[in-house]
């Protein structure tokens, strides 16, 4: 027997899907694209906020932010103010009306006159369990202290950098082979779900916010280009915490023979009785050994680091090995 059409009636006694609530985004690096995909199945991203387009790389070309891309692509309203503090744009948000704000990694400093907008403030997804790691390498200084543990933390904005009240947390293990591009891929693979849940019980009432103890807070400073010269006076745990930290950006560098090569593979030498011998007397950066599979070199505290793979300017990673069969290595590598 056919089934009856569904009639006009019928239709007027169907549950109405209620709008989404409207979210102001902010944001500029690719970081935030797997955050806005989250955010678009769940709520109406209304008016996304970026950087204006810059000029950068050979030639100086122009250089338009990943998330003004995903705006045009996606239709979405889209502004790129020069100056924060213009009264203009202050309407612009008003206007939409948002019941929240959404910060991550957008690159300056957002005025309480646009963060307090909207019904329920702005909130900003910061990668560590703050109050550890304040600032703008949470990451990379995690890594390079060998921390065993991080998170994402989703607090609300405040005029002090990332000092807000702490909505949610989240723990995350932090894993030997882990570097800052692996552990950035998989928090943020896990932010942005963990980012509607948070909204989501935000504006459903489900949380409380609560205060961070800001004495026990400490800083991530920005990672500087120069901090990828090796210092082998560290002891060789550090050093290969630094690569996992630098890990794509600065890298770790060391100079041989006024050639400046790229360390792309270490790991920490076992003590043994050969080892401990050839150490004797040597200085940290001088060279003891090398076979197919590493180079040895002393390094701080009687520690000795294994070399496994270098990268000569404008070359492929290689081992030092196959890198010596038609180059000298000296000595010492400081």
């Amino acid at each position: 027997m056919n089934e009856s059409p569904l009639r006009n009636e019928n239709i007027s006694k169907l549950p109405k899907e209620q709008p989404k609530e409207k979210i102001v985004f902010w944001g500029t690096s690719a970081v935030c694209i797997p955050y806005l995909k989250n955010l678009q199945g769940h709520f109406d991203v209304r008016l996304i906020i970026t950087q204006p387009d810059s000029l950068g790389g050979r030639g100086r070309q122009k250089i338009v932010p990943p998330v003004k891309n995903f705006a045009l692509k996606e239709n979405i309203d889209i502004l790129q103010p020069e100056n924060l503090k213009e009264k203009k744009l202050v309407e612009q948000v008003e206007k939409i009306n948002p019941v929240i704000g959404v910060v991550i990694s957008y690159g300056k400093i957002i005025p309480k006159a646009l963060f307090t907008i909207p019904k329920f403030n702005t909130v900003n997804v910061h990668y560590s369990l703050l109050p550890l790691y304040r600032g703008a390498a949470p990451v990379q200084r995690a890594l390079e202290k060998g921390d065993k543990k991080t998170g994402i933390t989703i607090f609300e904005l405040k005029r002090k950098m990332d000092s807000g009240d702490i909505w949610a947390r989240k723990e995350f293990d932090i894993v030997d082979s882990d570097t800052t591009a692996a552990l950035w891929e998989r928090l943020s693979e896990e932010g942005g779900p963990f980012l509607v849940d948070t909204i989501k019980a935000i504006l459903s009432g489900r949380i409380k916010k609560i205060p961070q103890e800001h004495e026990k807070a400490t800083y991530a400073g920005p990672v500087k280009k120069e901090e990828s010269q090796v210092d082998w006076r560290l002891p060789a745990g550090e050093i290969v915490n630094k690569l996992r930290a630098f890990t794509p950006w600065p890298g770790l560098c060391c100079s041989a023979n006024d050639r400046l090569f790229k360390l792309s593979k270490l790991r920490v030498c076992a003590q043994a009785p050969e080892i401990a011998s050839l150490q004797a007397g040597k200085k940290p950066g001088h060279v003891l050994s090398m076979d197919k599979e590493s180079l040895k070199v002393c390094c701080g505290n009687n520690t000795v680091i294994e070399i496994l793979e270098i990268q000569p300017p404008g070359k492929k990673p290689m081992t030092p090995y196959n890198y010596c069969l038609g180059n000298d290595l000296p000595e010492s590598l400081c």
